[in-house]
């Protein structure tokens, strides 16, 4: 705040300004962007992207700003529980949220992960943070975000893939529909009755190789099994024929153009 100091603060006022002064050494989480990145030890190096503002210590009671330090070798967090996880590519530029841990996190990294107690005893310091990646600015807001709908709803949905206008998507609808896109084409959807659609919504059952092979055997044992009779006009091979019933090849849950 700006603006002249009384020469001689009130209590309320010192202890005012202690809380104040505490608080600038306390950090909860801030944004900031992937410097540098370390795929086998999924940390990255990341650039504060906000500025440290403090007051004054001349007493002006005005606040000046600098910079954080780039903080080194921050763990990326991904989803994971046990055996499973998911994962994402991560550059540099890539924008993440810091989340500071009250206390040090490193002697337990460097553990077995059975309780540890910190050998570094500050508290919310910058270096305790993670890095959550998701958080950036309104103008880079996610083109293909699924639509704001209730849970239960046919459009609301879960959407898995990248966000450049040709990119590759995955959409999990709350009618137990699944869509695979790529750009503005589907090009594979498994509708809520369980039908595979290749390319997109389509009326036509694909055929099954195994079912197509099953009728040429069955059609090539009828002519391997007939012997040509001179001035039939092909009775014999007729006959045979009408023994033969052609079986349906068409698979149950899969359509195509």
């Amino acid at each position: 705040m700006s603006g002249e100091r009384m020469p001689f603060p009130t209590q309320r006022e010192v202890i005012q300004a202690l809380i104040e002064q505490a608080l600038l050494d306390v950090h909860v989480a801030l944004p900031g962007r992937v410097q540098s990145y370390d795929a086998t030890m999924q940390t990255a190096d990341v650039v504060v992207q906000v500025q440290h503002r403090y007051p004054d210590p001349g007493g002006s009671g005005d606040y000046l700003a600098e910079r954080f330090p780039v903080i080194p070798s921050v763990p990326v967090l991904f989803p994971r529980f046990g055996r499973w996880f998911l994962a994402a590519s991560v550059a540099a530029g890539d924008p993440v949220q810091l989340l500071v841990n009250s206390a040090s996190i490193a002697d337990w990294r460097a553990g077995d992960g059975r309780p540890q107690m910190p050998s570094d005893i500050r508290r919310h310091h910058i270096s305790h943070a993670v890095a959550l990646g998701g958080l950036d600015t309104r103008e880079n807001a996610l083109r293909h975000a699924p639509p704001s709908a209730e849970p239960t709803s046919a459009e609301a949905c879960l959407t898995i893939g990248t966000d450049d206008a040709a990119g590759t998507r995955i959409s999990i609808y709350g009618d137990k529909r699944v869509a695979l896109t790529q750009g503005s084409s589907v090009v594979l959807e498994v509708d809520a009755a369980g039908v595979v659609h290749l390319g997109g919504p389509a009326g036509q059952l694909v055929a099954l190789a195994a079912l197509v092979k099953s009728n040429l055997d069955a059609l090539k044992a009828i002519f391997d099994s007939w012997s040509p009779v001179p001035n039939d006009g092909g009775m014999a091979l007729k006959t045979l024929l009408n023994g033969w019933t052609v079986q349906d090849v068409a698979a149950v849950k899969t359509k195509a153009t």
